[in-house]
């Protein structure tokens, strides 16, 4: 299953602004969304959210660059990654993890994502 946009905004009606995003993540845990939709959620950045949009427009910006690693071939270089998040106009924040991987060939998408989430983590 994919993650969704519609499942997300599900949620956000029952969360109080600001939030942070620990609220937000602890909304969806108690209405149960689907694992994937809870993985992209769970890289948004760690801040304050003023609106049910800005949780929105930070999750669809994660959303679409998990579906671009998925749908490149592989092996991928960081460097080619990095340019084609460019052309997508994916979130600064996902360029910038990108940026700070090792630069090696990467093999699959889950290596990628897993690479960029232990260097959005530890910002």
């Amino acid at each position: 299953m994919q993650a969704s946009t519609t499942e997300v905004q599900s949620i956000l009606g029952n969360v109080k602004y600001p939030a942070t995003k620990n609220q937000v993540i602890d909304e969806a845990r108690k209405q149960n969304i689907s694992g994937d939709t809870m993985q992209t959620l769970e890289n948004i950045p760690d801040r304050k959210y003023n609106s049910a949009d800005e949780v929105v427009n930070e999750f669809e910006g994660f959303q679409k660059a998990v579906e671009a690693f998925h749908k490149r071939k592989y092996p991928a270089t960081k460097q080619e990654l990095v340019n084609e998040a460019r052309d997508l106009h994916v979130r600064d924040v996902i360029i910038k993890a990108l940026e700070a991987c090792p630069d090696k060939e990467y093999s699959s998408p889950d290596d990628v994502i897993k690479e960029c989430r232990a260097r959005i983590q530890n910002r």
